[in-house]
């Protein structure tokens, strides 16, 4: 994320907001062009502008966050999940940590979770992911676990004041059975909604470029919800005379999605798609 903007930042080929999901954004750079002008660190300039209003507007309009309201009361899971939770308490100790004092016991973790996943080309280097965390200025909290003491898992996460997101979050695979996902996720619910009475927990927005079940498991077994708004999207006029010509051919493109750069095509096309409202989720 580079080049803070009145509110915005360049992100992955695109500038998206930095305000809260419940805020409305700053439209003015939109308005007077000089959204274009953001770059990041290579000097890369967005494709396109992406931002959401009516949050939690309560109709489904196929794109959401995915959000924990205050309190949490441990009552509203399933007899099933707490006893999992409770599990999870007696194998793992958390604790608010020092990333960068910290630091090779987070990469550590990082590092064996993405070797234990398929297909993953993007894997930070250690000392580019230090630096990150050096200036990244966000909590971290990490699960240790009681019988070796070794950092099974941590999380990274944005206090925001009234509302929290949680950012990143990486387990030890090796270091499973003792739930730490679990226990990280009881004490930060515990700790942001109820110690400091914030409004909510954010786990970012419906993800369009790849899937995942970790939305669903939040949903499932801690009781995060979907709050629906709308999308918009805001192209430059040349990938907007491109989006265009290619729009209508978006369902052919989805029969070739095994191609890396048609998926990426298509990813924004979906965008595309629920900004318009032209399919349902």
């Amino acid at each position: 994320m580079e080049n803070n903007n009145l509110g915005w930042i360049y992100y992955n080929h695109a500038a998206i907001t930095t305000t809260a999901p419940h805020e409305e954004p700053n439209l003015q750079p939109l308005s007077d062009g000089s959204i274009w002008n953001l770059k990041s660190s290579r000097g890369d300039k967005p494709l396109f502008a992406r931002y959401t209003t009516d949050f939690d507007c309560g109709e489904n309009t196929g794109f959401w966050f995915i959000v924990k309201d205050a309190p949490f009361v441990m009552e509203d899971l399933s007899k099933k999940y707490k006893k999992n939770v409770e599990r999870a308490l007696e194998r793992c100790e958390v604790r608010r940590i020092d990333a960068v004092a910290e630091f090779d016991d987070i990469y550590d973790v990082y590092d064996a979770a993405v070797d234990n996943y398929q297909n993953v080309d993007n894997k930070t280097s250690k000392e580019g992911m230090r630096e990150g965390v050096k200036k990244d200025g966000l909590e971290y909290w990490g699960a240790y676990d009681k019988k070796t003491g070794k950092m099974a898992g941590w999380m990274s996460c944005s206090n925001n004041g009234d509302w929290t997101e949680t950012i990143s979050a990486k387990y030890h695979p090796d270091l499973l059975s003792s739930r730490p996902s679990d226990a990280i996720h009881y004490t930060i619910l515990n700790h942001y909604l109820n110690e400091l009475g914030q409004k909510y927990i954010c786990s970012g927005s419906r993800s369009l470029n790849h899937k995942t079940n970790v939305q669903d498991y939040k949903i499932h077994n801690w009781k995060f919800r979907q709050a629906f708004c709308k999308l918009h999207i805001v192209y430059r006029k040349d990938i907007s005379i491109l989006i265009k010509l290619i729009y209508p051919f978006r369902n052919l493109l989805k029969k070739l999605d095994n191609i890396t750069a048609v998926h990426q095509v298509n990813s924004v096309l979906k965008m595309e798609e629920i900004a318009r409202g032209d399919t349902s989720i």
